[in-house]
């Protein structure tokens, strides 16, 4: 009998099929919606066309563990029937590492099941100021999509995009989120008399920030390739460091000579770096090892070697990434410039350094607006390997 019952109690401890509502409580009144499914036991992620399945799961009495993809984060909940209760951890975080989390099953909708009517569409390219940014991060583009109530879009920054947003339009009222497992993002605006917007912005429990928007068809952000340069002594990229086998890599090494060379400065923790990590393994296989090479430059939120490693182990395991990714040092950015003193600066991650067969740096590209910016990933793309491929064939 102990054993039938103890059968039964753990195939009830199990994730309900169908879709869920869940949310993150930023503060005391503030919660951050998203939605997700769950097909043959395993959650995916909805936010917009992106789609973040967890497989990673695991049960223990009561208790439901969600380790999430690639990132160093995790979900730890309760479960009792068609209800989660629990927390949302990032471990790269210092402090506010945890926020509460709850979902309940059966509730597919985000914001709310019947928004209220409204004559305001969105759709279009916005210009948008933040109040607390300084200098080159100041001004932001949004771009947004509606039908009827629904709306979806990103933000576009100098550093790379605010991922697949999705939300409401509800009456003169604005909601929008993203839950990517390592970034939790909330908008929130109301439209002016002069159709302005004027709003809320939340990334995850630590920051807060206020924003307004006007229409503007020919809004641009700062040229991405004007952030960072090499100081006027250096010529070049210089760097030594191991991979996870102990063996140091060089830019001198026999296997990168007169070679199309991409260095990517990147971190574990980073969507942004992630998005243009998937972009960079199609690279690797689209175009002949005889002419071209990537290194990854790895610049962490932990000083743990254990941790380091782990984390460099799963993304290249997760990705299939097969080009190397070396430690380079802390993410501080403070403290990553003193592993490549050349550049002016590093101003954000991820950063690309392209490097022609002559060992001469072509380009720095700072930040990546990743497929969340529609179009503007596309055009990215075409332009960015037309130029590859006109380097290797010089």
């Amino acid at each position: 009998m102990f054993l039938i019952f103890s059968t039964n109690s753990v195939a009830q401890q199990k994730l309900q099929e169908g879709y869920w509502h869940a949310e993150l409580q930023l503060n005391d009144t503030t919660p951050l919606p998203f939605v997700f499914e769950v097909k043959e036991g395993i959650p995916t992620i909805i936010n917009g066309e992106e789609r973040i399945r967890i497989d990673e799961l695991s049960y223990i009495g009561d208790s439901l563990f969600l380790k999430m993809p690639v990132y160093e984060t995790e979900i730890r909940c309760k479960l009792s029937e068609n209800r989660l209760d629990g927390y949302y951890i990032n471990h790269t975080r210092i402090t506010k590492t945890t926020i509460p989390f709850l979902a309940i099953q059966g509730m597919g909708w985000r914001f709310s099941d019947r928004p209220e009517r409204t004559s305001h569409n969105l759709s279009g390219r916005w210009l948008v100021r933040w109040d607390k940014e300084e200098g080159e991060n100041k001004l932001s583009v949004a771009l947004f999509e509606q039908e009827g109530n629904r709306v979806t879009g990103t933000f576009l920054t100098p550093t790379g995009d605010y991922r697949f947003l999705e939300g409401e339009m509800g009456g003169a009222t604005l909601r929008l989120s993203a839950f990517d497992a390592s970034h939790a993002y909330l908008f929130d605006a109301i439209v002016q008399d002069d159709g302005s917007l004027r709003g809320n912005f939340f990334s995850g429990s630590h920051w807060h920030d206020n924003w307004t928007a006007h229409r503007d068809s020919e809004a641009e952000l700062i040229d991405p390739e004007s952030m960072v340069f090499l100081k006027p002594s250096f010529k070049t990229l210089a760097f030594s460091l191991a991979d996870e086998k102990g063996k140091n890599i060089s830019l001198k090494d026999p296997e990168y000579l007169n070679k199309v060379v991409i260095v990517q400065l990147m971190g574990t923790w980073c969507s942004n770096c992630l998005d243009e990590t998937i972009f960079y393994v199609e690279l690797s296989k689209k175009y002949s090892a005889d002419k071209f090479k990537i290194i990854a430059l790895d610049f962490e939120k932990t000083d743990d070697p254990v941790r380091i490693a782990r984390n460099i182990h799963r993304i290249k395991e997760r990705l299939s990434i097969e080009y190397p990714i070396l430690y380079a040092g802390n993410a501080s950015k403070e403290e990553a410039i003193k592993t490549l003193p050349m550049l002016s600066r590093i101003a954000a991650y991820p950063t690309t350094i392209v490097i022609d067969k002559k060992g001469m740096v072509r380009k720095i590209h700072t930040g990546f607006n990743g497929p969340a910016s529609g179009t503007l990933y596309e055009k990215h793309v075409r332009e960015f390997s037309g130029f590859l491929e006109r380097l290797m064939d010089e």
